[in-house]
């Protein structure tokens, strides 16, 4: 869950940092404030005279987004020694004493700051400020895009910096996405959307949103390579790192599937001591959770059952059932069963 830190200076500032802590709060959102100690209460952190520089940069490097209630042009100040990169800096939102205005002022799109002064405007009134470019002229920016599918383009800054400009001007920026991606993303205004990639105009930018990988190279094409994947893994005792390596890589080619595109892996929690399942969760990068087998079982009835599986470890599948509970879906591939291994792919019903 992200963390928001709210900071404010003023009396003033303190009564509408303490009712948008109670809203946001209320909108299940982890909220800490922070208030000089002259105006904190009991059970209230707070930073003494002095010290508001130290505070704000300890909200700055702890916390997912900073909403500082006070002139815009302090926190400028305050932070501007401390700014690294849009791709690692926190979302930063301004928010004048009367909530009037609730500004997104720095990491707007990577780090969330226009979407959460969005959700803060709704929940106080006030009018939200997001001045990007892609946002003003209401079309999707890349980045944003990327944000939404867990998503990974390569070279990250200048990619983002190119298409977003060519989107804000209103010029051609083509875009095919896998129909089955389309419901994680809530808009592709500014886009060309193509049914099909045949139908690319050369030269013209393209941008792939796919987790497959067997496309024909287009120079002016980048894709972006969604972490949407859950796969489920079963296997014997005691199976070594290289017959689960082998086991990955068949799958993956069976299904041209990136690796990259695979966000969790999964299984049953006797499992948890295979080092061959922690090896490949670790290789890709991938989260690696185990679940019961009465979590399992309910989701196991889906599928084809082992009466020797369902004897050893409580479910007659495990591959497939871990896959369906833990994305919230059904497997989209047929169980792969090689090397003393199953494996099944799912994606998430959200992300």
């Amino acid at each position: 869950m992200k963390r928001f830190g709210i900071i404010a200076l003023t009396s003033s500032g303190a009564h509408t940092a303490r009712q948008l802590l109670t809203q946001l709060q209320s909108n299940q959102r982890q909220v800490s404030l922070y208030l000089p100690q002259r105006l904190a209460r009991e059970t209230e952190n707070y930073y003494c005279k002095g010290d508001f520089t130290a505070a704000i940069h300890h909200l700055f490097k702890e916390y997912d987004c900073v909403v500082c209630i006070m002139a815009t042009g302090i926190v400028v100040r305050s932070l501007a020694g401390i700014i690294v990169d849009k791709t690692v800096d926190p979302a930063v939102i301004v928010m004048d004493e009367q909530a009037n205005h609730v500004i997104s002022l720095l990491s707007g799109h990577v780090g969330g700051a226009n979407e959460w002064a969005g959700l803060i405007a709704k929940l106080t009134g006030a009018d939200p400020v997001i001045t990007t470019a892609t946002d003003t002229e209401h079309v999707q920016a890349i980045d944003v895009l990327a944000k939404q599918l867990n998503g990974w383009y390569p070279n990250f800054k200048e990619n983002t910096k190119a298409l977003n400009r060519l989107l804000a001007e209103n010029k051609p920026v083509e875009l095919y996405i896998e129909p089955y991606l389309k419901r994680y993303v809530n808009s592709l205004s500014g886009f060309t959307v193509l049914n099909e990639i045949t139908t690319h105009q050369e030269g013209v930018p393209l941008v792939i949103v796919s987790d497959r990988g067997n496309f024909t190279k287009i120079p002016e094409a980048i894709q972006i390579i969604p972490r949407v994947n859950v796969l489920g893994i079963g296997c014997r005792k005691d199976i070594t790192n290289e017959m689960m390596q082998q086991a990955f890589e068949e799958f993956t080619r069976q299904h041209d599937l990136l690796w990259s595109s695979i966000s969790q892996v999964v299984s049953i929690d006797i499992k948890r001591t295979e080092g061959a399942i922690q090896y490949i969760a670790q290789t890709i990068g991938a989260d690696l959770e185990f679940f019961t087998a009465r979590q399992l079982f309910p989701a196991s009835k889906h599928y084809p059952s082992s009466l020797f599986v369902l004897k050893t470890v409580g479910v007659g599948n495990v591959a497939c059932a871990a896959a369906d509970f833990a994305s919230g879906e059904r497997v989209v591939t047929e169980r792969y069963a090689n090397h003393e291994i199953t494996m099944a792919l799912s994606r998430r019903h959200e992300i």
